[in-house]
C-alpha cells in the first residue's frame, strides 16, 4: 500500500486533521486543536499529511513545533517532533517513516538547531531516521498515605487503619522530608500567579541547562490557557518576594491502586536547597489535602533524581524515550553537549498529547 506526503499548514484540513487526532488520541474537544497549534507562543508550527494513494483518505500526520531553548546564556530555535499519529490499520512503518523523514528533508529551511522528539512507541522509526537517543524518562511516585495499598490485603477497616498509620509514620521518618528545616522566612502561595518572576527565574539559573525557555507567554499558554486541565501552581518566595523556585502540579490523577494523586507537571528551582524545601512542604501539603501518592516524569539531572529517592519516591517503569537529530545545515552548533542526558531538564511541559 503506497502513502503520499504532503507540507501543509495545521488550518489546512483543520477538519479531516480534527477528525484524526479524536480517532486516535480521544482529544473530542477542537479547542484543544486550536490552543495546541494555533496559540504556540515561540511560533508556526510545521505539519506533514499521509493521504492513502488509491483513495486519497489522511491516514496519518506528524508536526513540528517550534520552541526555543537557552544553553550558556545564548538562546537559539530547535524543534520538538509531535508524536506520529497514524490510523491503526495502517501502522505499518512504511507510513511513519515517510512523514518522519519529511519532516527531517525540512529542518535546512528552518533556523533550528536540532530537532528532539519524545516517544513510547515510536522509537524503532525514530532510529531509523538516524535520531540519536539521549535517555528515557523517569516516571517517579512516592506513596503518601498506604491505607488505600492496604485494602485488599486487610478487610478489617480498624485493623487496616491501625496498620496503615504505622506504614505512614514509618515512611514520613525515612523520608528526607522529616528531615527537612522549613524556615519561616520563606513563603509557600498553592495558588500563585504566574508573574515576571518566573522568566527572571529561568533566565539567571538555567544557565548549562537544556530546556525549553520558561518565559511567562510560554506557562500562561501552556498551564493556563490549556482548554482541558486545570493546573495549581506553587510557589516558593523569599522575604523580598523573589522567586526561589514553583512546582506546577494536577490533581486527581488516578494510579494503579484507584488512589488520588497529585501530578506534578513542570518546576525550576534556584538550587538545590530550594528544591528540597518545595518538596517538604509540597509533601506536606499533599498529606493536609489527603492525597494518597505524588507522582512526577521527569528526565534531566541526577541530582533532581537522587533527591527525589532520598524523599522516598521509587521509580516505576518507563519506555518513553527522548532522541535528538541534528541539523547538519548548523555546523557551528556543537550537539555534543545536548547528547548528556545530565544536561537536560525536561517535564511533562513538553509533553503536550
Amino acid at each position: 500500500m503506497g502513502y503520499s506526503i504532503t507540507q501543509e499548514t495545521p488550518s489546512d484540513n483543520q477538519e479531516e486533521l480534527i477528525s484524526l487526532i479524536n480517532r486516535n488520541f480521544n482529544k473530542t474537544d477542537s479547542q484543544w486543536f486550536n490552543w495546541s497549534h494555533h496559540q504556540n507562543p515561540f511560533g508556526d508550527n510545521y505539519c506533514w499529511l499521509a493521504r492513502e494513494d488509491t483513495a486519497g483518505q489522511l491516514i496519518g500526520s506528524t508536526g513540528l513545533l517550534t520552541r526555543r531553548m537557552c544553553y550558556d546564556g545564548s538562546p537559539f530555535a530547535v524543534g520538538q517532533a509531535e508524536s506520529i499519529n497514524i490510523d491503526k490499520e495502517h501502522r505499518s512503518a512504511q507510513a511513519a517513516l515517510k512523514l518522519q523523514r519529511a519532516l527531517i528533508s525540512h529542518l535546512p529551511e528552518t533556523d533550528f538547531n536540532f530537532v528532539y522528539s519524545m516517544t513510547d512507541k515510536a522509537a524503532p522509526i525514530f532510529k531509523r531516521c538516524r535520531y540519536k537517543e539521549v535517555g528515557t524518562f523517569q516516571h517517579w511516585v512516592k506513596p503518601i498515605r498506604s491505607e488505600y495499598k492496604l485494602k485488599e490485603k486487610i478487610h478489617s477497616p480498624i485493623l487496616r487503619n491501625s496498620v496503615s498509620y504505622l506504614v505512614d509514620l514509618a515512611m514520613r521518618v525515612y523520608s528526607l522530608e522529616s528531615r527537612t528545616f522549613l524556615s519561616h522566612r520563606n513563603r509557600f502561595n498553592f495558588d500563585a500567579p504566574i508573574d515576571e518572576r518566573f522568566e527572571t527565574l529561568f533566565s539567571k539559573h538555567s544557565q548549562g541547562i537544556v530546556m525549553v525557555e520558561r518565559t511567562r507567554d510560554f506557562l500562561e499558554w501552556r498551564f493556563r490557557h490549556e482548554p482541558s486541565t486545570r493546573f495549581h501552581i506553587m510557589t516558593m518566595e523569599n522575604p523580598k518576594r523573589e522567586l526561589l523556585g514553583y512546582m506546577i502540579y494536577v490533581l486527581g490523577e488516578t494510579g494503579r491502586k484507584g488512589d488520588y494523586a497529585a501530578g506534578i507537571q513542570d518546576f525550576f528551582y534556584r538550587d538545590l536547597k530550594s528544591l528540597q524545601q518545595m518538596l517538604a512542604a509540597f509533601c506536606h501539603h499533599s498529606r493536609q489535602i489527603r492525597l494518597e501518592s505524588i507522582v512526577i516524569n521527569y528526565f534531566g539531572r541526577q541530582e533532581v533524581s537522587k533527591l527525589l529517592a532520598r524523599f522516598g519516591f521509587f521509580q516505576r517503569h518507563s519506555e518513553t524515550k527522548v532522541f535528538v537529530h541534528a541539523n547538519q545545515y548548523k555546523p557551528d552548533f556543537d550537539i555534543k553537549p545536548i547528547l548528556d542526558p545530565n544536561r537536560w531538564h525536561l517535564t511533562n511541559a513538553e509533553l503536550l498529547s
